[in-house]
């Protein structure tokens, strides 16, 4: 209807939160905790970044008091993580942590400074406090590290009878999407789905019903690894086996989820420019010292690029018309050169470029950019041909500035695809390097390539 406003989710989002933020500034504790009891945990800890330090130390004690912290810490950030572990009696976080699963109380652990890790290692108790030394011997990273070492698994002789009565039993495993079928070794043999088990005779062995042929993960596999071969086979959990083959953990949907969303995010921070850097930090200097090295690719190519401008003086102060293309050359060299780099990053990162395809893509990639080079310098030649400040020497100046994008953009795309190649083949992580050399090199290829193709046209 015409005049009428439209609320989105978004801004009944942005609404809730501004009413809590005000409700713990006021110290309205009694409507708070209301608010807490009707409220997922993962939407309590978006609050967080929202709230100044005396604030989350108020909204830490509540959800302490209302047994909420465990479930709400999961959720949380690494830097209010230590936030609230700094600010809070050790055997509290202890008692915390005791009732979390092993794989999310590592994950915790293991951002904390070692003499505070040691000290909370002390004081969980019991078999988590076994669970979480065990995974703090993996690498970071890996699936070992991120596995729950809480899983379902019978021997292959058990009956499906005897399966489902273990199944009843269960109190301390996370979640049962599958049962895993071992020998005496403890080496994984089988899995069978709850739906296979139910469905036949109660007599049956589960070795006779299980599937041999399943997918496994090493302790030593990186974690974004794991996370694609969940996603490709449609799994809600894959085992974690060891180097004998015997079963350890298994890592889950929920487990996959974070994963996935924690190598997206440090991706696109690398390919900004900006490092690991905490999006949800407000500290200033952190911030500024995480991104002021990156940038320092970027200013040196500019003033290269400024060097090359200064070498063809001569030409800008003959034909001055040649400066007004300068910034489009450059843009437009800069888009198709970001949209190569990141296509290709991309693709190595979910596994579906490599080092083999590198001729494939490269052609690819510079056949795009000759179509494009082609379609933009006939729209970019036309446009100079049209007013008469850039009629210099007659069709001349159109024809240099068409031929630079045509040129410019089939540099854009060799290079974008090039530069995130060539650091795979040294193993740099392509994240991490092709964003600054790509712009880098795209400005002073372009700026380089525009004088010369002017300087044979036009001098």
């Amino acid at each position: 209807m015409e005049g009428q406003t439209i609320i989105t989710t978004h801004d009944i989002d942005e609404l809730f939160i501004s009413t809590v933020v005000r409700l713990i500034q006021r110290r309205a504790f009694l409507n708070l905790r209301n608010i807490i009891a009707k409220t997922h945990s993962a939407d309590i800890a978006r609050w967080f970044p929202r709230l100044r330090t005396e604030a989350k130390r108020s909204l830490f004690q509540i959800l302490v008091e209302e047994k909420r912290m465990g479930e709400v810490l999961r959720e949380l950030n690494s830097a209010d993580i230590g936030e609230f572990v700094e600010g809070t009696e050790p055997p509290v976080v202890a008692g915390i942590l005791h009732t979390m699963p092993a794989d999310d109380v590592t994950r915790i652990l293991s951002d904390l400074p070692v003499e505070k890790k040691a000290e909370l290692l002390n004081l969980i108790e019991g078999a988590t406090s076994a669970d979480v030394e065990r995974l703090l011997e993996y690498e970071e990273k890996t699936a070992g590290a991120i596995m729950t070492p809480n899983f379902f698994a019978l021997s292959e002789k058990t009956t499906a009878a005897e399966a489902t009565e273990c199944i009843r039993e269960l109190a301390d495993i996370e979640m049962v999407f599958y049962v895993y079928v071992v020998d005496e070794e403890n080496k994984l043999k089988g899995v069978l789905s709850l739906r296979q088990l139910v469905a036949t005779k109660p007599d049956t062995p589960l070795k006779d019903l299980m599937t041999s042929h399943l997918y496994t993960v090493h302790t030593d596999m990186p974690q974004e690894a794991v996370a694609r071969a969940v996603a490709r086979y449609n799994l809600l959990a894959i085992p974690v086996i060891n180097s004998i083959g015997q079963l350890v953990g298994i890592v889950t949907i929920d487990d996959v989820v974070d994963v996935i969303r924690e190598e997206n995010t440090e991706d696109m921070l690398k390919m900004a420019g900006t490092g690991a850097v905490d999006i949800t930090s407000h500290a200033i200097f952190r911030n500024t010292r995480a991104r002021l090295p990156w940038l320092l690719a970027s200013f040196a190519g500019g003033l290269l690029a400024v060097y090359v401008i200064g070498i063809f003086e001569t030409q800008l102060q003959a034909i001055a018309a040649l400066a007004a293309f300068i910034p489009i050359i450059m843009g437009m060299g800069g888009n198709i050169g970001t949209q190569s780099s990141t296509i290709i990053v991309r693709g190595i990162a979910i596994g579906e470029v490599s080092l083999k395809d590198t001729w494939k893509v490269l052609w690819r990639e510079f056949s795009t950019g000759a179509l494009l080079g082609t379609a933009y310098g006939l729209l970019l030649g036309g446009f100079a041909s049209i007013f008469p400040q850039f009629r210099v020497h007659a069709w001349k100046l159109p024809l240099v500035v068409a031929l630079t994008i045509w040129v410019n953009m089939m540099i854009a795309a060799t290079v974008g695809t090039i530069i995130p190649m060539f650091f795979k083949r040294i193993r740099v992580d392509p994240a991490i390097a092709t964003g600054p050399f790509v712009t880098t090199a795209i400005d002073v290829f372009g700026i380089l390539a525009y004088f010369l193709v002017a300087t044979l046209l036009l001098f």
